[in-house]
């Protein structure tokens, strides 16, 4: 399975059903594995729709259906999104390398209960449901139908994404706001993720700029993390955890949260140094090269 555009080899059309249905077909594949553990049945489809989304973000300009089909998706997704966030918060935590003793406690009270009966019962419906969203969508999927061809497909989709990216990302640096960052986090692992479509007009170019988006990604998603974990130590009553190791752990997510914004706005600052008409010009000049 591949994530990438073929340009010369296909229509953008065919080209962009044939991704809809790899994904659509990988969700299922995913939820068929009985034997696969819930937590990471979730974080795989989740993946995927998310892979989809921003996919409709790229064809929204020249797509009449996409803002129906990736509201659709991003509902679905959401309803998973209790039983991704307790994995998230213990991974998180894992991130802070405390000392074994303060973990441990930590663990022990935020450590979800996969095995208690009811908590299985309420995922495993909601991943039914969700299946049943994807094989409706898939269906829909196949019939796309958009507006352009070629690069003119692509190029308003991909310059208006990226425009959001250095947006968010000066909002997110001006404001120091919470929901400014999460916008900053959304936007950059759209713009990761069509670079990875768009990665075979220039392989040597765009593997290095995957690469850095991929990291900016990375690091805003372990912040979102971190302040998951933040809220559930919050949201832990006081006779569960000695106030040492809370305060301890407080402590440590809050100079992890900034470490990684840091890093972040250092990658972001990189990836963003184009306006959006150069970097749409210039990989537009490399879709002609790559179908001429």
């Amino acid at each position: 399975m591949t994530y990438r555009l073929k340009p010369g080899n296909e229509t953008v059309e065919a080209d962009i059903r044939r991704i809809a249905a790899e994904e659509f077909g990988r969700i299922a594949s995913i939820l068929a594995q009985a034997d696969l553990p819930v937590p990471r049945q979730v974080h795989e489809v989740r993946k995927s729709a998310k892979r989809l989304r921003s996919l409709l973000r790229l064809i929204t300009p020249v797509f009449e259906g996409a803002a129906a089909e990736n509201n659709l998706l991003r509902d679905a997704a959401r309803s998973l999104s209790e039983a991704r966030d307790s994995g998230a918060i213990l991974d998180s935590l894992t991130r802070l390398k405390l000392p074994a003793e303060a973990f441990l406690a930590i663990e022990g009270v935020l450590k979800p209960d996969f095995a208690n009966t009811a908590d299985a019962k309420a995922h495993t419906k909601l991943l039914k449901a969700f299946g049943r969203d994807m094989r409706s969508a898939a269906k829909r999927a196949a019939h796309w139908r958009i507006s352009a061809e070629g690069f003119d497909a692509i190029r308003p989709g991909l310059k208006r994404s990226y425009k959001r990216l250095r947006g968010d990302f000066a909002a997110a640096i001006e404001t120091g706001e919470e929901e400014a960052t999460h916008n900053w986090r959304k936007s950059a692992k759209t713009h990761w993720h069509q670079t990875l479509l768009l990665n075979r007009i220039c392989p040597d170019a765009l593997d290095a700029h995957a690469r850095m988006a991929s990291r900016l990604s990375e690091s805003l998603g372990d912040w979102r993390d971190c302040g998951l974990l933040l809220e559930a130590l919050e949201a832990t009553p006081a006779d569960l955890i000695d106030k040492d190791v809370l305060k301890l752990a407080r402590r440590s997510a809050l100079r992890h949260q900034k470490r990684l914004l840091m890093k972040a706005q250092r990658f972001s600052g990189l990836l963003t140094a184009e306006k959006p008409g150069a970097l749409t010009a210039r990989w537009a000049a490399y879709w002609d090269t790559t179908v001429s």
